[in-house]
C-alpha cells in the first residue's frame, strides 16, 4: 500500500493514547513511522526539529484543540504536507471548514482500517503530486528567466 522504498512519517497528535496504539496497529504492517505526541503543545516542539509526511491530529484535546493546532502549524511553521483532522463528530459546517483552513481531509472516528490507509494513501499522492507540481513550477521559471 505505501512505499516500500521509503518509510513513511506520520506525526500522531492525540491525547488518547488507546488511539495512538490503534493507529499503530491499522498500520504495523505498512512501512510506516508513528511518531506519537500527547498535545498540541507537544506537537509544535517536535516540528521545529523533525519533518513529516503526514500529520494526523484529534480535534477534541485539552489546552489546545486540533483547529487552534492546525493553524499554529499552518502560520508559524509553514507546513505544506497534508493535515488531517480526526473527529468523533460527525460532519458539520464548522469541520468543513477546517478543510477550508487548510485540512486535507476529515477522518471521522470510528474508522475502519481500510478508511484509515485510503485517506493517508490518498492524502500521500496529494503530497506527491502537489512536490512534483511546485518542482515543475520552478523549474519552468528559471528556464523563463534564463
Amino acid at each position: 500500500m505505501f512505499d516500500q522504498k521509503k518509510t513513511t512519517k506520520i506525526l500522531v497528535v492525540d491525547d488518547d493514547h488507546n488511539m495512538i496504539n490503534l493507529i499503530k496497529f491499522y498500520l504495523i504492517k505498512e512501512n510506516v513511522e508513528i511518531v506519537p505526541c500527547n498535545s498540541g503543545i507537544e506537537a509544535l516542539g517536535i516540528l521545529e526539529n523533525q519533518t513529516f509526511d503526514l500529520i494526523l491530529i484529534d480535534m477534541l484535546m485539552p489546552k489546545m484543540d486540533g483547529r487552534t493546532l492546525l493553524k499554529r502549524m499552518l502560520e508559524e511553521f509553514k507546513i505544506k504536507i497534508p493535515v488531517i483532522v480526526v473527529t468523533a463528530h460527525g460532519p458539520t459546517d464548522n469541520l468543513m471548514q477546517l478543510i477550508e483552513n487548510g485540512a486535507y481531509d476529515i477522518l471521522q472516528k470510528p474508522f475502519t482500517t481500510n478508511r484509515l490507509k485510503l485517506t493517508l494513501q490518498n492524502a500521500l499522492k496529494h503530497k506527491i503530486l502537489s512536490e512534483a507540481f511546485e518542482d515543475l513550477h520552478i523549474s519552468t521559471n528559471k528556464e523563463s528567466l534564463s
